[in-house]
């Protein structure tokens, strides 16, 4: 039986990009879970007592229906240098709690903060987020992407960021790094091409 994860921003009280993570968990349970009720996330959460200060992570466990809603303080941690890590038989199209593939390729990041797996010369994402690049003021993601973060998405519908194939060899062509996610929004930092090694 396949599990599922969501994780889902509450800043001040506020759920963070609901729409997007609903449609997520639609198609996860349209999948592999077709007979079973659908998991209402704007019903199940509002009857979850949150804190109205601060920022927290509401994480979702779920199969056929929701096993658990965790809620706890968010802090990021500081993501300075990057390591390239080739996989190309990685699979991660769901939001799966069993992540043991990319803990795995994480254990490859030596001193780097975090690494950036690679699937047939394809730039695909982070070990935790997807990730966009900077051109000439203009902040693309990679066509390949393992999952289709939730943030990423709704930064493609408004224009903000733009899908390109990215391969290894065109990474000077860009000039900074963002990781985004649910947690972290596009304002998180810049990091400096220079800082990804293979």
């Amino acid at each position: 039986m396949y599990r599922f994860i969501e994780s889902i921003r509450l800043e001040d009280g506020k759920l963070g990009n609901l729409n997007y993570h609903q449609m997520r968990v639609d198609r996860a349970m349209n999948e592999f879970y077709k007979e079973s009720p659908k998991i209402d996330l704007k019903y199940l959460l509002s009857s979850c007592p949150f804190p109205s200060i601060g920022l927290h992570k509401v994480r979702l466990v779920y199969d056929r229906e929701v096993q658990s809603v965790q809620i706890s303080q968010y802090s990021s941690r500081e993501i300075i240098k990057l390591k390239l890590v080739q996989q190309d038989s990685i699979s991660y199209l769901h939001k799966f709690e069993d992540r043991a593939e990319l803990d795995k390729l994480f254990t490859q990041q030596e001193d780097c903060d975090d690494i950036i797996i690679v699937k047939n010369n394809n730039i695909t994402d982070a070990s935790f987020a997807n990730l966009v690049f900077k051109k000439e003021g203009t902040w693309f993601t990679p066509s390949t992407y393992l999952l289709n973060g939730t943030m990423r998405q709704q930064l493609l519908d408004q224009k903000i960021i733009f899908e390109e194939e990215i391969l290894v060899t065109d990474l000077s062509k860009f000039e900074k790094v963002k990781l985004i996610n649910s947690m972290l929004l596009f304002n998180a930092p810049e990091i400096d091409v220079s800082q990804i090694v293979e």
